[in-house]
């Protein structure tokens, strides 16, 4: 399997099997909006090549899955709403929205069993997008992948 590993303007260096790189135009690839990281597979026809993109485990394909500004995602839905469960909705994950959400408005009574509960999976989901965000998984890009099942795609 190839990645890419760096996009230059009009050339795009794709390292492939046996740690070799090949610099190809961007024009040979066969898919829109092109990251650093993206797995491919690379066709040569001579001097031509021809590169396309390729769906890995647990990635985005034929319409299943969301992509989701990691910014707009962390800041908004899990740092400012993550208490009512908006995260999840976001993820794809209504059931778990809902439940989240249900336990936020128990914590609304006083000494509530939600109170403690929604509190330190807040903070826990919180902490955990924003290390996938802002980490090493999506460094080279602006959006967030989730599979079918809301979870991240790296």
């Amino acid at each position: 399997m190839a990645e890419i590993l760096s996009i230059n303007g009009a050339e795009v260096k794709i390292g492939v099997e046996g740690g070799k790189i090949a610099t190809v135009p961007i024009a040979s690839l066969q898919f829109a909006n092109p990251q650093v990281g993206d797995q491919v597979e690379v066709y040569q026809d001579g001097k031509e090549y021809i590169v396309k993109k390729t769906a890995s485990a647990g990635a985005c394909a034929d319409g299943e899955g969301k992509s989701i500004n990691k910014h707009v995602f962390v800041w908004v839905g899990n740092f400012l709403f993550g208490g009512l469960g908006v995260d999840r909705f976001m993820r794809g994950q209504a059931g778990l929205g809902v439940f989240k959400l249900l336990l936020s408005l128990l914590g609304w009574i006083p000494f509530g069993i939600g109170t403690i509960a929604v509190w330190i999976w807040v903070l826990v989901d919180w902490i955990i997008s924003m290390t996938k965000a802002y980490g090493s998984a999506y460094r080279g890009t602006e959006n967030l992948t989730f599979d079918a099942e809301g979870h991240y795609t790296r």
